[in-house]
């Protein structure tokens, strides 16, 4: 493998998202969308598609079930080296996402992916390492000795976020990508500013995603804000990973952190425009339009 193979191992799903909605319905009512979409889903998915998109080489490895639409749809997006380990005990994982403009919610089954575990475990090592899920604490320390680099964005898992053995190990990352409901859980407080320095306290370096407020880091003890750009969503799911994939791709260039953090900016706002996290992710040309 290349060494700036950058590697995504994570939780992979079949996305059906539901979008369209007047209103949410109560208990006991229905609700019609307007618009249904199948999608290569979750945060593995949405952030190598985003990295492959931008010219990165891609390992993605995740488990899978039986089905060919997963593995062709990631061909599709030209993913360089698919590594889907299959678990024939298990359907592939499974979300139905209810998308309004404003937020989304998920009703999701994990089907392959209670074995993840079990291929973190033995992951070989390389270049960076991006890990959108809540490996133990342990695993995170031995994944820290074989990659040059590693990077996490757990998702908002309450139990994982609250465990000081959790917060010990994440000081290990070059970076924690956090939103701030995830971040706001983990230090108690919801100012960005304040969650910054509550993580920093810890030992741990993030970048926070603030939705349509942009995202935000603390440089040389001061806080980075950086403002998001003007679109109209049609569907936010995967922002968050798209997000991620803009950021890293910025910071493995070595570019400077106000860059970074408007690259995820942009790359996180574009994703909305279509329904699904990787069908309006922006090409380098249009990124480099709004840098």
């Amino acid at each position: 493998m290349p060494a700036d193979l950058v590697t995504v191992a994570g939780e992979i799903y079949l996305d059906q998202i539901l979008s369209g909605f007047d209103a949410w319905p109560s208990p006991g009512e229905e609700a019609f969308a307007r618009s249904y979409f199948l999608e290569a889903g979750g945060g593995a998915a949405h952030t190598a598609a985003g990295l492959s998109r931008l010219g990165r080489e891609v390992r993605l490895i995740c488990p899978v079930g039986a089905g060919d639409f997963i593995p062709h749809r990631l061909r599709q997006l030209g993913i360089a080296h698919l590594d889907l380990r299959c678990f024939a005990a298990e359907p592939t994982g499974t979300t139905l996402a209810v998308s309004t403009p404003q937020d989304r919610t998920f009703f999701t089954y994990r089907g392959a992916n209670r074995f993840l575990h079990q291929i973190l475990s033995g992951l070989d090592g390389g270049g960076h390492l991006h890990l959108p899920c809540t490996p133990s604490p342990l695993l995170i320390r031995e994944l820290r000795g074989r990659y040059r680099s590693l990077s996490l964005d757990a998702g908002f898992v309450a139990e994982w976020l609250l465990d000081p053995a959790v917060h010990r190990a994440l000081a290990l990352l070059d970076w924690f990508l956090p939103n701030q409901r995830e971040a706001a859980l983990l230090t108690g407080t919801s100012q960005p500013e304040a969650m910054l320095r509550a993580l920093a306290q810890k030992g741990i370096r993030a970048a926070i995603k603030l939705g349509s407020h942009g995202s935000a880091m603390l440089v040389e003890g001061d806080m980075l804000l950086e403002s998001s750009i003007p679109v109209q969503p049609v569907d936010t799911t995967g922002a968050g990973d798209c997000f991620d994939a803009g950021f890293l791709d910025a910071w493995l260039r070595g570019e400077p952190p106000s860059r970074c953090l408007k690259a995820g900016n942009v790359c996180g706002a574009l994703s909305t425009r279509a329904a699904g996290g990787i069908a309006a992710f922006p090409t380098p040309e249009e990124l480099s339009q709004w840098l």
